[in-house]
């Protein structure tokens, strides 16, 4: 299909092109030669170009470069008239290019094929740099496309770069040491592995509805970002931030990954709001970052989730968050998120995220009776904390099997009337197995059924099925009497408990 695809964009007039030398090429071009055009220009050794002492108008259009190294260099860039500007358009590189020391007012490749081991732009001062498609209005749509190699944009004063609708089939794109640069954009394209790092951009960065090939790889390594924007994009299996600032609002809404993916974050600062809101990520996992700012996460999606010493120091929004594998997240991710969601007034996520902690809280304990269990020693020596496991453990499992943790009503109220009834039905034959019982008779009906209700009653202790304010006398009654007052009274207070999860 993608073969397809990119055969529709390689699709071209069949022109007949004239092929010239190396040679010729640089005798042309520094004759002050400023339109070059279906040529194929075969460098055989390779070519360095001052570009001072060409024409400050240069523009090559369907032209293949093939062969050896071909550079572009200035004498100087400090005193350089910023007047020269450069066009490539439809071109193919088939041999390595360097732009370096070079001074340019704009620089621009449309709809070019880049297939060499590097495409480097190093040290140069650009007002604009761009990758782009070609003009939608005269033809086709034909993206810049990348088949190998690594485009590298490093150091020097840039200040913009769009790079739209470029399609990577492998390769890198790597920009760093950027300390000039006010606004950024990369949208719309096919990438493959990314590397952006060590580079401040000072009005925006836009990494806006890109995609990326599966097994591939980016990062954002020390950079300030300003209002930035990474929305709908999808991004590579693994995808890491660290050390970044995000100085501004930034946006993460709607973003994705591939089903093996993790997108993480590492020491980095957000000043002010961020929104991950509608995003889908197999794994997000947050480390050691500051959010200053408010941050949300609403009706996000999410396989796996990690958090660990991240602060939302105004609060975090995770309303409706779905987390498809909760059973892996571990209990820490689940406090703060269970946390941020009652700082929220968010009660009913709030609840279900406790019974999510409730349960990693169990499995933590399961864990941590098997290792009693492998090493005895370990056991003797900690028998106090063995007996605490083994309490919470209980406690766990039947707040679990009573009301799931304090939050399902009808579950505690099945639970009381069941056990209660059994204790009761226990009880009545306790005080009755010396006679011969009659239920189907009305008096004993009306005996049976009359306890039964004064059983439930917690706080009467007089014998139920007597009509005075007796006390039991026989000690198995009184056994089974107390014991069902305190099951029926746990099974009141969790029913309590349940209705209470929607108080304000």
């Amino acid at each position: 299909m993608l073969s397809g695809f990119l055969f529709r964009f390689e699709e071209t007039i069949q022109i007949e092109m004239t092929e010239i030398s190396g040679v010729e090429f640089e005798r042309k071009i520094n004759s002050k030669e400023k339109l070059f055009n279906d040529l194929i220009i075969n460098i055989e050794k390779k070519i360095t170009l001052f570009t001072q002492d060409l024409n400050i108008e240069l523009k090559f259009k369907n032209v293949i470069f093939k062969g050896e190294n071909l550079t572009f260099k200035d004498f100087e860039i400090e005193n350089t008239p910023f007047n020269r500007f450069c066009i490539f358009e439809d071109c193919t590189f088939n041999c390595d290019v360097n732009f370096t020391d070079s001074t340019f007012k704009y620089l621009k490749f449309i709809a070019c094929v880049i297939e060499n081991k590097f495409f480097q732009i190093t040290n140069c001062k650009i007002n604009d740099l761009s990758f782009r498609e070609n003009d939608t209005k005269i033809n086709a749509i034909k993206p810049s496309m990348v088949k190998s190699g690594m485009i590298r944009i490093i150091n020097g004063r840039i200040k913009e770069i769009l790079i739209e609708n470029i399609v990577f089939l492998d390769g890198t794109l790597h920009i760093s040491s950027l300390n000039h640069t006010e606004n950024c954009s990369i949208i719309r394209s096919t990438l493959c592995t990314i590397v952006i790092s060590h580079s401040i951009f000072s009005k925006y960065f836009n990494y806006f509805n890109n995609t990326s090939i599966e097994s591939t790889q980016s990062l954002f390594n020390r950079c300030t970002f300003p209002v930035s924007s990474f929305a709908e994009t999808t991004f590579n299996d693994k995808t890491h931030f660290t050390y970044c600032i995000f100085d501004k609002i930034s946006s993460f809404q709607s973003i994705k990954n591939h089903i093996k993916g993790e997108f993480k974050f590492t020491d980095c600062d957000f000043h002010k709001f961020t929104d991950f809101d509608k995003s889908q990520i197999n794994k997000l996992r947050l480390e050691k970052n500051k959010f200053h700012d408010f941050v949300s996460f609403q009706e996000t999606n999410f396989n796996i989730v990690e958090i660990e010493k991240t602060s939302f120091e105004k609060g975090a929004f995770f309303d409706d968050i779905q987390i498809k594998k909760i059973d892996n997240c571990n209990r820490r991710t689940i406090r703060t998120i269970k946390q941020q969601l009652q700082k929220a007034e968010n009660k009913i996520d709030y609840n279900r995220f406790r019974v999510y902690e409730f349960n990693a809280y169990k499995d933590d304990i399961k864990n941590k009776l098997k290792e009693f269990e492998k090493d005895k020693n370990h056991l003797n020596r900690n028998s106090r904390e063995l007996i605490q496991l083994k309490r919470d453990a209980f406690i766990l499992w039947i707040s679990e099997i009573v009301s799931e943790y304090g939050t399902d009503w009808k579950r505690a109220l099945k639970f009381t009337l069941f056990f209660g009834s059994i204790l009761y039905f226990s009880f009545f034959v306790s005080e009755n197995y010396m006679y011969k019982i009659e239920l189907f008779n009305f008096e004993n009906f009306t005996r049976f059924t009359s306890g039964f209700f004064r059983f439930f009653l917690v706080t009467d202790f007089f014998n139920p099925l007597d009509n005075d304010r007796t006390y039991l006398t026989n000690p198995l009654s009184w056994l089974i009497f107390i014991f069902g007052k305190i099951v029926i009274a746990f099974g009141i207070y969790e029913m309590v408990q349940s209705f209470r999860k929607f108080k304000a």
